[in-house]
């Protein structure tokens, strides 16, 4: 029979032990923070992920750096972080097509979003924009679908992965039109294909957008939120040009691999609040028409269940499949 001096030997053993261990893991963050982004470098995404990393950088103490790995609408960079150790070293861009459309119009997705991912907060909003290019003779959505009943088939359009396919497809669905899609691995080549003249149409964010349309290279015919963008105040929503109850917003959240402890996902989601809300960020992305969030993971979790219901219907009554 062990006496109560052993035990009392055993139990202070077993806390040093224990407090040796706590002092061997060192506080979050103790190295650089990786931000995997699935697109190329110029488009929304990529775009808001680098406005936030030099700022976190100074408030966790630690270098963040923005990785691009582009390809199959985001479903390579979200496999990347999926698999990437649950430690808070690793952080996905998850925007909508990534995380609420390729859910929605592929039935052999290689990561669930809702499972696979512990959601960390959203950075911001954003509508996307039809704009034509300058030798297409369309002004508007009016004069698009009129162009495009008259000769089924011949226009195309373009866009950076499922969900400006969605966007455009959604169009075509409501207008009673067929448009051809044509995928490229970003923002960047997709509007280098509009000013080559390779494509009718850009299905874009309005970040990338809007210094081509300033600089009066593209035409903008509509967005596709529900109201008018400030930055964009003279062109009208999809909406209001002949096709009611017609809405498309981007969000661009943070997410960690699942199991990444709760105390470093509350850490992240605290300092991304306190960023996004500084008025320096906030003018940054009034500049390029975002409305900033920073909702709390539960909230976030919540609007991802949400957006994959919502464009689970949309995407089956506009008879889309992506393999």
């Amino acid at each position: 029979m062990i006496n109560n001096k052993w035990i009392w030997i055993l139990a202070g053993l077993m806390l040093a032990v224990t407090a040796l261990n706590a002092h061997a893991q060192p506080a979050y963050p103790s190295k650089p923070i990786k931000i995997v982004v699935g697109f190329a470098p110029g488009g929304g995404t990529d775009i808001l992920a680098r406005m936030i990393s030099a700022p976190l950088s100074q408030r966790l103490g630690q270098p963040v750096v923005v990785e691009n790995v582009p390809g199959a609408s985001g479903a390579i960079a979200s496999v990347k972080v999926k698999n990437a150790p649950a430690d808070g070293y690793t952080l996905l861009i998850g925007a909508s097509g990534a995380m609420a459309v390729n859910p929605a119009v592929q039935s052999k997705l290689p990561y669930d979003p809702i499972s696979d991912y512990a959601p960390i907060t959203v950075l911001g909003t954003y509508p996307n924009v039809f704009s034509a290019k300058l030798d297409l003779p369309v002004h508007n959505i009016r004069e698009l679908v009129e162009r495009a009943k008259a000769a089924p088939g011949t226009l195309n359009f373009g866009g950076a992965g499922a969900l400006f396919q969605l966007t455009g497809e959604l169009l075509n669905q409501q207008a009673g039109i067929s448009m051809t899609f044509i995928p490229y691995k970003g923002s960047a080549p997709a509007i280098a294909a509009i000013l080559g003249g390779e494509i009718d149409l850009l299905v874009a964010d309005i970040a990338p957008s809007l210094p081509l349309i300033e600089a009066k290279r593209i035409r903008p015919i509509a967005i596709t939120s529900a109201t008018r963008s400030k930055k964009l105040p003279d062109v009208p929503t999809v909406a209001e040009s002949g096709l009611p109850g017609f809405k498309v917003d981007v969000f661009v959240g943070l997410f960690a691999p699942n199991g990444t402890p709760q105390t470093v996902v509350d850490r992240l989601h605290r300092e991304i609040a306190v960023i996004v809300a500084t008025p320096e960020v906030q003018e940054q992305m009034d500049r390029i028409g975002v409305s900033p969030s920073g909702i709390s993971p539960a909230e976030t979790a919540a609007m991802l269940k949400d957006e994959i219901a919502k464009n689970t219907v949309a995407a089956r009554l506009a008879n889309m499949k992506v393999e």
